[in-house]
């Protein structure tokens, strides 16, 4: 019963270490007033847990900001992506706020701000400040609201931060602005084997089941399930709220087999450093694939977040009999409003049958290989023999396997990574190359070499070990395959075969979903030295063609340019009044550059400079006069 009972006392695991004062936070938008949200704490989001709360300012932009309670500005930034224009606010608790995606600052902070970009000829700034340089009380505007940033619309993006700089959940401070008695529904279940021996409905396999609302409200699952061994569920659900048609992210969920607690998982609150352990607890492979976000419930390897509690083993069900096992999900939003969804899973055998057919040698159909973790599945299409077998050869050693079972006319193979990472598959007349390089395990710096590529990992590198597969052709080299997460960066040198003319313009783009996009990367004799937080194919590429810049405004008053890069993407622009530096204003979305005097009462007059630099280093230089 712990979400259960942690939402009538304030969720017991934290307790002791979280206090939400009542009234001490005002909400910062129209307070006082009804409003809605457009994201929580906990939402799903690219890479990354949603950190607060995304306040709705009825689709414009410039409504005024008020400081949640008295504190001081302590951090201050203007970024092209994230949040955008933010403020940080120090209270007198211990605690910040954090006030995103803002349209301007108040006069006198972005006065301040204005005069730091002018000192340090940036656009982009972070800065600290000294607490009490410019100190709020409750209720003063601080700001008006925007859509900066990586704001998809106009909104404020809130936050609450402890003292540690964990997000905390800001609903528990009972802002009387929202309301909510809609309870969180269902979407879709997965089910995933976990382990080489495991099946879900005679297969290893991860399937996706639907639920069914009934009359009561309460969902079930009318699909039979069989599973064997070790199994892991996957949960696609959502919160919604009164008044919008929003989806949400749960606070709340707890699983129960057989009326015993097996998961429970509890978005109260998370450290700010660790957001792309994210990637480790959704099914990132679904996420890549199509968008669809499942939240796994159960505890991967590698996980650092602790926002699970789960049994011995770890949240995976132990399908271990032939018997029936009910099984009870029930979720949570943060006003307590809740959910429940019950199926069963039957005991099956994971014993597979033998099919006759023709002799394995001859055998010149589609082998295709997939990868579950640890398993490496190879599938060949329309195969069934008397005595069928598959080999797989790593270097001179080889090891032939039988079907681990039948699905429809075609055999599985399965084999485990730990114990075997082969470079090629051979069925009868046909073979297929894997690639498999070696094993890499986390939590150490490892450096792995061949005569056309270096890898370096270091300790922070992966969440899990990692087989190794590396596809290098021409300009282009293949890193494992795109579903596949990394916890932080890995450094890769890889020598492209092709002919570079221009050298300079020539750097490595990612490729993915038909797309390319600018990794960057530095030429170390022959070969290409790049670092990603990404796996999947890498290609190097020229671009020399500059930006593109269109002048809409170049007056006394102001300048103003749309600004745009086909390939690597803009780099950096800067303008210039008979030498002297001016501030331009950028939104990225828009692809929109203004100016922003330092003195109001100054004129542009005289040779306007301005110019626009791709990340590839190509440039355009506009020069005007202002008359």
């Amino acid at each position: 019963m712990y979400c259960a009972f942690l939402l009538l006392i304030t969720l017991t695991s934290f307790a002791q270490k979280v206090s939400y004062p009542k009234d001490y936070f005002m909400f910062p938008i129209n307070p006082g007033k009804a409003n809605t949200l457009a994201g929580v704490l906990g939402d799903l989001r690219t890479n990354h847990f949603h950190g607060g709360l995304d306040i709705r300012t009825q689709q414009r932009e410039g409504l005024p900001v008020s400081a949640a309670a008295d504190g001081y500005v302590y951090k201050v930034a203007v970024q092209g992506t994230g949040y955008g224009n933010v403020i940080y606010l120090k209270h007198p608790n211990g605690m910040t706020t954090v006030y995103g995606h803002l349209k301007v600052f108040s006069t006198a902070l972005a006065q301040y701000v204005k005069e730091e970009q002018y000192k340090k000829k940036d656009f982009y700034v972070d800065l600290n400040l000294e607490p009490g340089q410019f100190a709020f009380k409750k209720g003063e505007i601080i700001a008006l609201s925007g859509n900066t940033g990586s704001s998809a619309g106009p909104h404020l993006h809130f936050e609450v931060r402890d003292s540690k700089d964990n997000y905390l959940n800001p609903l528990f401070f009972e802002f009387k602005e929202i309301k909510d008695a809609t309870p969180p529904a269902f979407w879709n279940v997965a089910l995933r084997p976990t382990t080489i021996n495991s099946r879900v409905n005679a297969k290893f396999d991860r399937q996706v089941f639907k639920p069914v609302k009934l009359k009561d409200g309460s969902y079930r699952i009318t699909q039979p399930i069989e599973a064997a061994g070790e199994v892991g569920i996957e949960l696609q659900a959502y919160d919604y709220m009164t008044g919008t048609g929003f989806r949400y992210g749960l606070h709340c969920i707890e699983i129960k087999v057989d009326g015993k607690e097996v998961f429970t998982y509890n978005m109260e609150k998370f450290p700010s450093y660790v957001t792309r352990d994210y990637n480790n607890l959704i099914d990132y492979r679904t996420d890549q694939e199509s968008g669809s976000r499942f939240l796994r419930c159960y505890n991967p390897d590698g996980n650092g977040f602790e926002l699970y509690k789960t049994d011995d083993y770890q949240g995976k069900l132990q399908i271990w009999d032939k018997l029936e096992h009910d099984v009870v999900i029930k979720i949570y939003d943060a006003y307590e409003n809740s959910s429940v969804l019950r199926f069963t899973i039957k005991g099956e055998s994971n014993e597979s049958a033998w099919r006759p057919g023709f002799s394995e040698v001859d055998y010149e159909g589609r082998i295709s290989s997939d990868r579950s973790e640890n398993v490496l599945v190879v599938e060949a299409n329309e195969y069934t023999n008397s005595k069928p077998f598959a080999t797989f050869y790593s270097g001179k050693a080889m090891v032939q396997k039988l079907p681990s079972y039948y699905q429809n006319s075609n055999a599985v193979f399965l084999a485990d990574l730990r114990e075997l990472r082969p470079d090629s598959v051979v069925i009868g007349k046909s073979s297929l190359p894997l690639y498999y390089k070696g094993s890499i395990a986390p939590g150490r710096a490892v450096e792995v070499t061949s005569p056309k590529w270096v890898m370096n990992f270091d300790s922070s590198s992966l969440f899990d070990t990692l087989h190794l597969a590396v596809d290098h052709r021409f300009n282009t080299i293949r890193i494992n395959e795109f579903t596949e997460p990394l916890k932080y960066y890995v450094q890769v040198k890889y020598k492209p075969e092709g002919v570079f003319l221009n050298r300079e313009r020539t750097s490595v783009y990612r490729y993915h979903k038909n797309d390319y996009s600018f990794v960057g990367s530095e030429w170390e004799e022959d070969f290409l030295s790049f670092k990603t937080r990404e796996l999947g194919t890498f290609v190097a590429l020229t671009d020399s063609t500059p930006p593109t810049v269109r002048l809409i405004e170049h007056s006394k008053n102001r300048i103003r340019a749309y600004i745009h890069d086909e390939l690597s993407g803009i780099g950096e622009f800067r303008a210039f009044v008979n030498g002297e530096w001016v501030l331009m204003n950028y939104e990225y979305k828009s692809r929109y550059i203004w100016s922003d005097k330092l003195d109001e009462n100054q004129s542009f007059e005289g040779e306007l400079t301005l110019e626009v630099k791709d990340r590839a280093g190509n440039s355009t230089i506009l020069r005007v006069e202002i008359k």
